[in-house]
């Protein structure tokens, strides 16, 4: 057999020094080098390969004292004809040359904080192509807020593949963090929140914190989400990510990394994809290898965990594949079991929506014990299924969700759900849709006063798709003084004789901004059907610029005395909405001023409930019906959003 001898230099230093990367697509390889004619070179010769498929530099992350790992492997253009050895090593000198060629000015890490599993040897055998993985662990150094390199030279001791002085070589970043501080709130329950990466950017969720710990709000953030899917060629099942998924793994250090350095987990969800592979019908070896790749994403992009997400696949339970075994309980434990075999420290958490929840034991070992947090996925809607999972206790589960978005569009939540969970001794709390554009830290306070005692405050902070970079629109007090035409999104109006209502469009009206507490609040004339004679106290949050509209709230009529109470009209999701005297002041409404004026828009209530509209009412002396509307505005109903313009 012929191997190549040698790699030219110039190749090393241009494009055949691979250096590591985020993965360009969760499952690509690496192009061999497009510098040099390898067509015109006899035999066959190898590369050191990231399992990721790099093409770049990565990095390596380690926060505190914990450790960070990278993975590679060696694979040969061609199968070997006899058994093939390769020794790693970290080489100096690769990264000289790669300094040299690139101005960079990289530092070497120190060779005593790294680690070889296995001493670094890599074996192909006779007949293969590619070695197995090996794991490069790196201890920290203690050397926060610096950046070094990691040089790894690959070197065939066996099997007769000569390389070059400058070798092949992989260089990873390495980048030492402090301490991950701790998210803990003091009560034992975790929030946990979903975001649909395809639109919404993870950064939101770090602007969400407590007043009284200065800790986060979401104790765990799942990136929703890569895909197992099926390679009918390979006979095996293997994680699939679209580009934003891509994306988002490519630029951990961006959009990861700020997140952790908060003391939010990230975790990434694993979810069916229209074929047969899927989370509940893997058998034990199938898991197993569908597991160490699991693995290492964990390790590549410095994830805390893995969340399992049993939607969308296409089992096959009369005559499954080679690999695949009828969907079940048990099925779904296996991969349960071979993902914490091999990441004993990392999160494991199951989205409870299907029938197949794990279940049963292996080797001894109850599978609710292996795992950290399930929930029920049913938003608006509670279920205690932790039974379900063998051997698992209250304190992992989660019975209810809440899908923010529609919280904030359209409807509300029940806080008596909320206060169920920390009552009955149930340890999760479970959030989706964070979408940038609402401020949901009315609707998160009144739960943080629930499930810890404190309150949460929004930083104001907002991070459009794919922006690394927050945008803090913080108006002036003064900004929002003068005339504004405000807009209704709608109106509904009840027509003489009826009985019957119609939509009408969108109403406008003019508001008046004038100042009541200067920096804090203003007396705001004009609302629909008041005529300029009943001011509205809107407040200014100097935190975070934002105008904010309390209900309920009392006013005088400033030409007749009379005394009305600002109330709101609220709706449950899909159904007719109706007058509530809440019996503690909230903020119902919130805006902020842009380069578009101000949209002001409602904040979800307690009980499913949204602010449609609000009017100045008065109430009987029981205070338990409405004896007059102003101005009538019960027979025409302007309903919000409304934007206000100069």
């Amino acid at each position: 057999m012929k191997y190549l001898n040698h790699i030219k230099y110039y190749l090393l230093t241009m494009s055949v020094l691979f250096v590591a990367s985020c993965f360009t697509a969760c499952n690509d390889d690496i192009d061999l080098a497009t510098n040099g004619n390898y067509d015109n070179i006899e035999g066959i010769y190898g590369t050191v390969k990231n399992v990721s498929g790099a093409r770049e530099l990565s990095t390596i992350t380690i926060f505190g004292n914990n450790t960070g790992t990278g993975q590679l492997y060696f694979e040969l253009t061609e199968k070997a004809s006899d058994a093939v050895k390769v020794q790693l090593k970290i080489s100096k000198e690769a990264l000289e040359a790669y300094n040299t060629a690139n101005g960079t000015s990289y530092e070497i890490y120190p060779e005593s904080q790294v680690t070889f599993a296995n001493g670094g040897t890599l074996n192909i055998a006779a007949g293969a192509q590619k070695s197995e993985t090996v794991d490069i662990t790196v201890a920290s150094n203690n050397g926060v807020g610096k950046t070094y390199a990691l040089p790894i030279s690959a070197e065939v001791t066996v099997g007769g593949v000569a390389v070059s002085k400058a070798n092949q070589s992989y260089i990873y970043l390495i980048k030492p963090y402090g301490a991950i501080p701790n998210s803990d709130k003091g009560t034992g329950i975790k929030s946990i929140l979903y975001i649909e990466v395809n639109d919404e950017n993870l950064l939101n969720a770090g602007e969400y914190m407590m007043v009284g710990s200065g800790k986060p709000f979401f104790d765990v953030v799942n990136i929703f989400a890569a895909n197992i899917n099926y390679n009918s060629e390979t006979k095996r099942a293997y994680v699939n990510c679209n580009e934003n998924i891509s994306y988002l793994l490519q630029h951990a250090d961006e959009y990861i990394r700020p997140l952790q350095a908060k003391g939010i987990k990230v975790c990434l969800t694993i979810l069916g994809n229209h074929d047969e592979a899927g989370v509940a019908n893997l058998s034990r070896e199938a898991a197993a290898d569908f597991a160490r790749e699991l693995k290492s994403y964990v390790d590549v992009y410095g994830l805390d965990g893995i969340d399992f997400d049993d939607e969308y696949s296409k089992y096959n339970s009369e005559n499954p594949s080679p690999g695949f075994e009828a969907p079940s309980g048990s099925a779904a434990a296996n991969l349960v079991y071979e993902c914490r075999k091999i990441m004993p420290d990392k999160i494991i958490s199951v989205y409870d929506y299907t029938n197949y929840l794990p279940s049963g034991s292996i080797e001894g070992k109850e599978i609710g014990t292996l795992i950290d947090y399930a929930y029920w996925g049913a938003y608006a809607n509670w279920s205690d299924r932790h039974e379900k999972i063998t051997g698992m206790t209250k304190k992992q589960y989660g019975p209810s969700s809440f899908n923010l978005n529609l919280s904030a569009s359209n409807g509300g939540y029940n806080l008596e759900d909320v206060k169920a969970v920390r009552k009955d001794g149930y340890g999760i709390q479970m959030y989706y849709n964070l979408k940038v554009g609402y401020d949901y830290s009315g609707a998160l306070n009144q739960m943080a006063k629930v499930l810890f005692d404190d309150e949460v405050e929004w930083t104001g902070v907002t991070y459009t798709k794919n922006s690394t970079s927050g945008i803090k629109n913080s108006p002036s007090y003064s900004s929002y003084l003068g005339e504004w035409k405000t807009t209704s999104a709608n109106s509904l109006y009840y027509y003489y004789p009826g009985p019957w209502w119609d939509w009408s469009g969108s109403m406008s009206t003019t508001l008046k901004f004038e100042q009541k507490v200067a920096g804090e609040s203003y007396n705001v004339y004009g609302w629909y059907g008041t005529e300029n004679d009943l001011p509205l106290v809107i407040n200014y949050n100097s935190k975070t610029g934002w105008i904010e509209m309390p209900l309920p709230q009392k006013a005088k009529d400033t030409k007749t005395g009379e005394e009305w109470l600002y109330m709101g009209r609220y709706q449950y999701p899909y159904s007719s909405a109706y007058w509530m005297n809440y019996p503690e002041q909230y903020v119902a409404y919130s805006g902020v001023l842009n380069n578009d004026g101000i949209n002001i828009q409602a904040t979800p209530v307690s009980g499913y409930r949204l602010t449609r509209t609000m009017s100045a009412v008065q109430l009987n002396t029981a205070g338990t019906e409405i004896v007059a509307v102003k101005g009538e505005l019960d027979k025409g109903v302007v309903w919000q959003p409304y934007s206000l313009g100069k």
